[in-house]
């Protein structure tokens, strides 16, 4: 997923405003050009590098462990069981705490707040009745 912002961002500065943000995830870098936000061993979220006008953010496993393990059920089981205990049980996971991240960093790193769609619905139905 693609935040945009309007700000210039490096990681370095990134990592603790995320500490304080949320004290409840773990936040550290797995090499240079990439931080990883985590929720214990399942639910975590990726930022990469550092570009121009919007930040890279996924949905991912925050060990190397945990993804490891996920590559081994793979193989191990067959392609179709693991993607489904994938899909039903971890993605809402990572999900939520990717939406949690990038809604802080639109926050913090945009000009101007962009109405959701949601809320646009909810304002172009209240202006026409």
């Amino acid at each position: 997923m693609k935040v945009k912002v309007d700000q210039p961002y490096t990681l370095a500065e990134l990592k603790p405003k995320l500490e304080a943000a949320f004290p409840e995830y773990t936040v550290k870098f797995r090499g240079p050009k990439v931080l990883i936000i985590g929720e214990g061993k399942i639910a975590g979220a990726q930022i990469f590098g550092e570009k121009k006008g919007f930040v890279r953010l996924n949905e991912t496993f925050p060990t190397m462990g945990g993804q490891m393990l996920f590559a081994l059920s793979i193989l191990l089981l067959g392609v179709l069981i693991p993607f489904i205990v994938f899909l039903t049980a971890f993605k809402p996971k990572q999900v939520k705490l990717r939406d949690n991240v990038a809604d802080f960093l639109r926050k913090e790193y945009s000009s101007a707040i962009v109405q959701s769609k949601k809320a646009e619905a909810a304002d172009l139905l209240d202006a026409t009745v």
